[in-house]
């Protein structure tokens, strides 16, 4: 077993650290130009080890540019649940029988095959989702992560078969997991191969087998996590890919009655929709879900305020907003809140509009024409009753005219979804605007008298995923972490306030209504979701192992 100290994949920061940018640059601009000239192909589902065809198919494009194919998929059914759910219940004896070390072994030659790939993988995620070059490649890094921390925490744990000694003597007793047969996968278009792949691996290294179910936008790179599993051996009917949408394929497959448990990360409608299925369903299976965030950031005038603008203005506008992570109300000392926010706005104009393939490309493109009327909307709302400092316009033509100062350097984004990171103040507190999940480059700015103002109205929130603070005052720092009532919690961190958390070191996942069960992806007690306990009692010599 291996007993170093786990170490994230970091591929980026290793280059700048190894003072080899230039070559980053030259291999993920190769892998861009390499992926691309594949793409517009048709891709079948993968059930039962054989790629099934289906009468009905669908064309996604990528969100950068409507005219680039990403390729026709598949548009699964009933049908093709019914015929996957089948195969993973015929793999799953065989599977759960399979020695620990052997699924682990086969989720490490995984890891390293993505490892090999990784500039392809990452060149796929800027194509198909709109990611720049940082965030796709840290989202390919994270998948990697997932696969060989959770393939090691198998091991830490023997298999999570322990001997609980003689209590009386003749008894001798183990305590074991055991998994639960069948899970749906259901992921999530934002990180459809990290989320994707560490849902997927928790399923599978625990003895469970799967149908997965990636996003209706985001099918492509699914594709490839698969066919690397199946390339690193995971056996026939094991993993199963449907691709299609969630009313055709999700509710089927998370109404199935061969269906034990499901791993979902999406919205919170979504999450308490399948809820609500295992119970009228009276399945005693898991509903393991990530369900979003309002993530707040508080900045103290004891806060060092470059800190807190490069942390906010990071946290709320990567990726154009499109985590559950992300940065959304931030609430600063009245006395610091009009430097705070002069400086943040002058940051936000700074940010670089462009197709994630370039290299100083900051503010991605929306995923969907819905993704763009909802922000279109909450900023026609925030004209209303606030005032919107920078941003709140698409950006159109690809003229960079939209107002903000944001910048386009291509001249040519017409065929994408790009609009302005926004910054707004004067929206009360209580407005919608600063309650619910958005999911676009939006970010509120409130004036608080001073630390316990801003805990409570952090905290007056459904939500309790991620939360940020900016202080320089250690006794604000302990109250804070004291009251605040968030997941994961984050003190001065420029980098980002409250996005980017690296497997082991800072495991993921949310209180309140951010998820279901409390553990986190990630983390040490994330497996132990996908099984069931059951205490095992032989008494004399025979049946023992």
């Amino acid at each position: 077993m291996d007993t170093r100290p786990f170490e994230n994949e970091r591929t980026l920061a290793a280059h700048r650290e190894n003072g080899s940018l230039d070559e980053f640059h030259r291999s993920y601009a190769d892998a861009v130009a390499s992926v691309e000239s594949e793409l517009g192909a048709s891709h079948s589902l993968w059930i039962d080890g054989r790629w099934v065809e289906t009468d009905e198919t669908y064309t996604v494009t990528s969100p950068a540019d409507e005219n680039l194919e990403i390729g026709r998929f598949a548009a699964g059914g009933s049908d093709e649940v019914d015929r996957a759910v089948a195969a993973a219940s015929d793999a799953f004896d065989e599977w759960r029988g399979t020695h620990w070390r052997e699924r682990a072994e086969m989720f490490r030659r995984a890891a390293e095959v993505m490892r090999e790939r990784k500039f392809e993988l990452a060149a796929t995620l800027t194509l198909e989702n709109g990611k720049n070059r940082a965030e796709a490649m840290a989202d390919v890094d994270e998948g990697i992560d997932f696969l060989r921390f959770y393939a090691r925490e198998l091991e830490r744990n023997d298999g999570y078969e322990y001997d609980t000694g003689e209590p009386t003597p003749g008894q001798h007793c183990t305590n074991a997991l055991e998994p639960f047969g069948v899970f749906a996968v259901v992921g999530p278009f934002n990180f459809p191969f990290a989320i994707f792949c560490g849902m997927l691996s928790g399923a599978l290294l625990t003895g469970n087998t799967a149908v997965a179910k990636p996003a209706s936008a985001t099918p492509l790179i699914a594709h490839r996590a698969v066919e690397i599993l199946v390339e690193a051996g995971v056996p026939d009917g094991v993993v199963n890919l449907v691709t299609g949408s969630g009313r055709a394929v999700g509710q089927p497959l998370v109404e199935h009655e061969d269906v034990a448990g499901a791993v979902f990360t999406g919205s919170r409608t979504v999450g308490r929709s399948i809820r609500r299925t295992f119970f009228d369903l009276e399945k005693s299976g898991p509903v393991i879900a990530e369900l979003g965030g309002k993530n707040p950031v508080i900045v103290t005038a004891n806060a060092d305020l470059e800190k807190a603008v490069s942390g906010v203005r990071n946290g709320a506008f990567g990726y154009s907003g499109q985590k559950c992570s992300a940065t959304s109300r931030v609430y600063v000392d009245e006395r610091v809140i009009e430097a705070f926010t002069d400086r943040l706005v002058d940051a936000t104009e700074e940010l670089v509009i462009d197709r994630p393939r370039a290299e100083d490309a900051f503010v991605s493109p929306l995923i969907d024409d819905d993704a763009l009327d909802r922000y279109v909307e909450i900023c026609e709302a925030a004209r209303e009753v606030g005032t919107i400092r920078t941003g709140g316009r698409v950006v159109a033509g690809g003229d960079g005219s939209g107002g903000s100062g944001a910048e386009d350097r291509t001249g040519d984004l017409s065929a994408g979804r790009f609009v302005e990171p926004t910054v707004v103040t004067g929206v009360p507190h209580d407005h919608e605007l600063a309650r619910d999940e958005h999911f676009v480059p939006f970010v509120t700015v409130h004036p608080v008298s001073g630390l316990d103002e801003a805990i409570t109205k952090a905290n007056d929130s459904s939500y309790g995923l991620c939360a940020g603070l900016f202080s320089e005052d250690e006794a604000e720092i302990d109250a804070w972490f004291e009251r605040i009532e968030s997941g994961m919690c984050y003190v001065n961190r420029e980098q980002s306030a409250t996005t980017g958390a690296l497997v082991q070191a800072q495991p993921f996942g949310g209180w309140k209504a951010s998820g279901t069960t409390s553990k986190f992806a990630g983390g040490y007690w994330y497996l132990p979701q996908f099984l069931r306990e059951q205490s095992r009692t032989v008494v004399g010599d025979v049946g023992r192992r």
